[in-house]
């Protein structure tokens, strides 16, 4: 089973603690010690002071009387930089830690109650969180949580543990873990020898995060998938549309192929409104780029809503969802600018959003295939980015100079009817 931080599960903490690790920073102070770190951590009140409330000062300095192994702000201060690094918000490989853009991001947070540009931005940070095993093997274990939820509805929360148990993404490993959570705790830990403290520890963070994002729903112990990403408050699936192989949410929008992608279409107004001093050319030229960027994104969703020929049409959250009786399709589209970084960065998501998506249109039914996901590009990328795809069960294609569709060796298997 993958190690995960345990420390700190609260989210308005965690911009709290980014703030502090900053501070260190920016004072040239040495934030990869943990004495440091730990410190500002308890004096900020990201840490307590224990289970008898006293004076900071006076916890601090019986903390300090200890040996350094026992110091206990210090094991929070290692913890809560290791998930910052999961996080992307730090790079610590270096002698001197350094501060990522989405950590400059987490920490603007701080002190500030929670609303809905914070939520997405906590839910697509928490969403990416990469994992690497000794073997090389990626997992999200944020995205294997969620589908392991959608397929064991009323799972206990000690048995989410199983969401860091999957060496990656593939269905056979959600298959695998979801066969696991219908043993007995016991005998789980005994089977994927773990001990029964880290298995303590495994079930803490990422639970505590889905509920944060009102991406699950607790009953007592047990948790259910919400209806849709972050919906909570609608409720959960029913039980009679559990029977169906795949599922629109509740929230999403019924569509054609005429009412599909309609954002962006309209003519972009030439006016543009300056700000923090940037010249209102600058901010112009960057509203042509997002508005063209989004006109092509959206032309290539109604193209592909045209192919899928008597199947119902969804989108929201996801770009493209059609369904049949007995088959779901399940499609984010992305657009290049022809930077091997931007392909980097489109793949990622792309991988990131249908593993995270699909969770919430997959129903309970273990050990079935109930969705294909279908990652389109603009453009062909690299073989290594499709091969890497394919790992998770997600199918690529992409536009050609006809205008028509091409794919690779497992869109061609699962979309032959739909592909050029």
């Amino acid at each position: 089973m993958k190690g995960f931080p345990n420390q700190i599960a609260d989210l308005g903490k965690i911009a709290l603690g980014m703030e502090s690790l900053i501070s260190i920073v920016n004072q040239g102070g040495n934030a990869k010690d943990d004495g440091i770190f730990g410190q500002a951590l308890v004096r900020t009140g990201v840490v307590g002071t224990g289970h008898i409330p006293m004076p900071i000062d006076e916890y601090i300095r019986q903390q300090l009387e200890k040996s350094v192994s026992d110091q206990s702000f210090r094991t929070t201060a290692r913890g809560l930089r290791e998930l910052y690094r999961l996080l992307g918000f730090i790079d610590d490989s270096n002698p001197a830690i350094e501060i990522t853009d989405l950590g400059r991001k987490a920490s603007s947070y701080a002190h500030m109650s929670m609303n809905s540009e914070q939520m997405d931005f906590w839910r697509m940070s928490i969403r990416n969180m990469t994992q690497i095993d000794d073997d090389g093997n990626t997992s999200h274990p944020y995205q294997v949580l969620l589908r392991l939820v959608g397929q064991k509805s009323g799972i206990t929360r000690a048995k989410c543990a199983l969401a860091l148990e999957a060496s990656d993404d593939s269905s056979d490993e959600l298959a695998r873990i979801v066969a696991l959570a219908d043993l007995p705790e016991e005998e789980i830990q005994t089977q994927i020898e773990v001990t029964k403290s880290n298995w303590d520890n495994a079930k803490k963070v990422l639970p505590a995060f889905a509920e944060q994002l009102n991406d699950v729903i607790r009953s007592g112990q047990s948790f259910t998938l919400a209806d849709a990403p972050g919906r909570a408050d609608v409720g959960i699936v029913e039980e009679t549309t559990r029977q169906a192989v795949v599922r629109a949410p509740r929230t999403s929008r019924s569509v054609i192929p005429d009412t599909i992608g309609r954002a962006g279409l309209e003519r972009i107004s030439d006016e543009a409104t300056p700000s923090q001093g940037i010249a209102p050319e600058a901010v112009a030229e960057t509203n042509r780029l997002r508005h063209d960027r989004l006109h092509r994104h959206n032309i290539i969703v109604r193209e592909l809503a045209t192919r899928f020929t008597d199947m119902q049409l969804y989108e929201d959250p996801f770009d493209l969802l059609a369904l049949t009786n007995d088959i779901g399709i399940l499609v984010e589209v992305k657009t290049l600018n022809g930077t091997e970084a931007d392909e980097v960065a489109r793949v990622r998501e792309a991988l990131s959003q249908l593993l995270y998506y699909e969770a919430f249109v997959t129903t309970p039914i273990a050990g079935t295939t109930v969705v294909r996901k279908i990652a389109c590009f603009e453009n062909s990328i690299s073989e290594e980015h499709r091969e890497w795809l394919n790992q998770s069960g997600i199918a690529v294609i992409w536009k050609n100079s006809d205008a028509g569709y091409m794919g690779d060796a497992l869109a061609r298997a699962t979309l032959s009817d739909f592909l050029d």
